[in-house]
C-alpha cells in the first residue's frame, strides 16, 4: 500500500465507507484550484461530484427530519433540515474528520485561507457524499450520513425553535412569502435599574402578535417571538 493509499485508506475509516473506484474519493478530495494549477481535465475536480452531492445530502436529511418529527409542519423540517445541511453544518462536520488534511488545493486557495476555508470544506464534504452514492448507492451513503453526522443529529434541538425563536420567526415569514419582516416593539420597562424587566411585542404580517418579557430587550424580543410561535403553531401557520 502507497503512501496515497494509506491516507485514503484512514478517510475511508472515518466515514465508515470504503470505496470499491478510488478514483471517485481521490476526485471529491480535489479542489478546482487544484485542477487549475496542475492543468488537469475539466471533469477531474470535485464540482460535479459536488453538485450531485448536494442533492443526496438534502435528501438524507430531509428523510431524516420528515421521520423523526411526524407531527411538525413543513416550515418546521426546513429549519431542522438546515440544521444538519446547512455550509455551515457541513463545515463543521468536515473539521471533525478532518478531512481539510484529505483535500488537494491549488495556489489561489492556498493564499486565500487554505483548507480552512468554510465553503472549500463544506463543497469537499458535498463532494464526498456525491461520490459514495456513486460508488455503493442509496445503503453506501446512508450509512455515512448517520456514521459521521450522528452528534448532530443527537443534538437536533427537541423543540424547533427552542434554539433562535426569532430566526425561526423570520423562517416562517420567508417561507409565506411574506412581504414584511417580523417587528418588535418595546412596550414597557419596569423594575429596578440593576434588575428592569422589559416587555416586548412581536408582530408578523396578518395581524398576528404577542407579548414577551425578559431582563434585556433581547431576552424579551426572544420571549415575545416563543409566544407568536406558539399562536401560529395553533393556527397551523408554520
Amino acid at each position: 500500500m502507497n503512501n496515497n493509499d494509506s491516507l485514503l485508506a484512514s478517510l475511508e475509516e472515518k466515514i465508515g465507507y470504503t470505496f470499491l473506484d478510488k478514483t471517485l474519493l481521490e476526485r471529491a478530495l480535489t479542489a478546482p484550484s487544484y485542477r487549475a494549477t496542475q492543468g488537469l481535465g475539466l471533469h477531474s475536480d470535485n464540482q460535479r461530484l459536488e453538485f450531485l452531492g448536494d442533492a443526496v445530502l438534502g435528501l438524507l436529511a430531509a428523510e431524516y427530519v420528515y421521520q423523526k418529527y411526524d407531527t411538525h409542519p413543513e416550515g418546521v423540517l426546513t429549519i431542522q433540515r438546515s440544521h444538519l445541511a446547512s455550509g455551515r453544518a457541513l463545515a463543521s462536520t468536515a473539521r471533525a474528520i478532518g478531512l481539510g488534511s484529505y483535500i488537494r488545493i491549488g495556489l489561489s486557495d492556498q493564499t486565500t485561507g487554505g483548507v480552512n476555508k468554510e465553503k472549500l470544506l463544506a463543497d469537499g464534504m458535498e463532494a464526498v457524499f456525491g461520490a459514495v452514492w456513486c460508488d455503493g448507492g442509496l445503503p453506501a451513503v446512508s450509512k455515512m450520513f448517520k456514521t459521521i453526522l450522528q452528534q448532530k443529529l443527537d443534538d437536533l434541538p427537541t423543540h424547533h425553535w427552542a434554539n433562535n425563536p426569532k430566526g425561526y420567526l423570520q423562517a416562517i415569514c420567508q417561507h409565506h412569502a411574506w412581504t414584511e419582516s417580523p417587528t418588535y416593539q418595546q412596550m414597557d420597562v419596569t423594575g429596578p435599574a440593576h434588575e428592569p424587566a422589559y416587555t416586548v411585542r412581536a408582530s408578523v404580517q396578518g395581524g398576528y402578535e404577542a407579548s414577551g418579557t425578559g431582563p434585556t430587550k433581547r431576552l424579551a424580543e426572544a420571549d415575545a417571538a416563543r409566544h407568536l410561535l406558539c399562536m401560529l403553531s395553533e393556527q397551523n401557520i408554520g
